[in-house]
């Protein structure tokens, strides 16, 4: 085989195996912004429902001002 061939074809696989890493680097940033997202939703979730349930206040006194 020439030279140059053998070249040609070490640097398409080493071209290869950098996109390759390159695709799993972003999907791990993608993956790791997910989680972040899921977590913000999460504490979202807690305060619309304590929002919820603090709106939910039962009038015990029946609108008598105890003193």
């Amino acid at each position: 085989m020439d030279l140059w061939m053998i070249l040609a074809f070490w640097m398409l696989c080493f071209a290869f195996v950098l996109i390759i890493v390159l695709l799993m680097k972003k999907q791990m940033k993608i993956d790791r912004k997910e989680i972040a997202l899921d977590l913000e939703n999460k504490k979202i979730e807690t305060l619309l429902k304590s929002q919820k349930d603090s709106n939910n206040y039962t009038d015990f006194t029946d609108g008598h001002l105890y003193q």
